[in-house]
């Protein structure tokens, strides 16, 4: 049994949904991002979506927009993101690791050899944003081969058509996109959430999880009552300590009572 599937199998016994934070790497630097992700899995992390900056992030908002130029402005590479996560490992951080990406980077440091670094590193699967499932059989042979679980994409305009298709390979857990558009801070998880949850749920016994716009807790109870396994919140940690760089001591506090009202909202019974 994979890490991930460990994890959700224990959250689902103890009556609890994944809380799910997403972290740019290099944003501001790796010493913060390897403070922050840290700071989360003390404060009640269950997985870690690890993101990894890209000069052209179409299926972003603003504030992640703006951590991935910090990033890429302070030097990052793509081979960081295996250090980093090397690195976590050794400091005796054991959840999952999911890498988040554009096609681009991987391609360009090679898809196999990238699948390799970062099964190696101690990284469990790879979400890829913008490479349509009919033209990913090679990444997906490669993900297999290095054992790493491969994260799908549904949104909300996804054609039940495709559903079987974009699944038939999907492993870990199903990535449902809330509403249409870009990640960001939104006031209220939209209200065709349920049916999307039970539109996958028909098609797989994955576990679910929602993202885009997750930012307060009442959200997540919100998503725990529609039926999800899992909450991913991004844009919100980003725009909370990029707002404090000054004082990052100050910025982890935050972020850690931030982290633990979202992980305790997460208990379904």
């Amino acid at each position: 049994m994979s890490r991930l599937a460990e994890t959700f199998s224990e959250l689902e016994r103890r009556g609890s949904c994944a809380y799910i934070p997403y972290i740019c790497a290099g944003d501001p630097d790796l010493n913060f991002t390897a403070e922050l992700v840290r700071t989360l899995d003390k404060s009640g992390a269950d997985i870690f979506e690890i993101g990894l900056p890209f000069s052209d992030p179409i299926a972003d908002g603003p504030v992640i927009q703006a951590a991935m130029k910090r990033s890429l402005a302070a030097g990052f590479r793509t081979k960081k993101v295996f250090e980093l996560i090397s690195d976590l490992r050794k400091s005796s951080v054991s959840k999952p690791f999911v890498v988040m990406s554009y096609f681009n980077p991987i391609f360009k440091y090679g898809v196999e050899r990238f699948c390799e670094s970062l099964s190696s590193s101690g990284g469990d699967a790879l979400l890829v944003v913008d490479l349509p499932p009919e033209e990913s059989q090679c990444l997906r042979d490669h993900c297999r081969n290095a054992g790493l679980d491969i994260i799908r994409l549904i949104t909300p305009t996804t054609e039940e058509s495709r559903l079987d298709y974009l699944l038939s390979d999907a492993s870990g857990y199903v990535y449902a996109v809330s509403v249409a558009g870009t990640t960001g801070q939104r006031d209220n998880v939209h209200s065709n959430v349920p049916s999307l949850i039970e539109k996958i749920r028909g098609k797989t016994d994955l576990p679910i999880a929602i993202g885009f716009g997750i930012s307060r807790p009442e959200h997540v109870r919100l998503a725990v009552s529609m039926g999800s396994s899992g909450v991913i919140e991004g844009s919100q940690l980003a725009s909370m300590y990029s707002e404090d760089l000054d004082d990052r001591d100050r910025a982890l506090r935050n972020i850690s009572e931030h982290a633990e009202s979202m992980k305790s909202s997460t208990k379904s019974k």
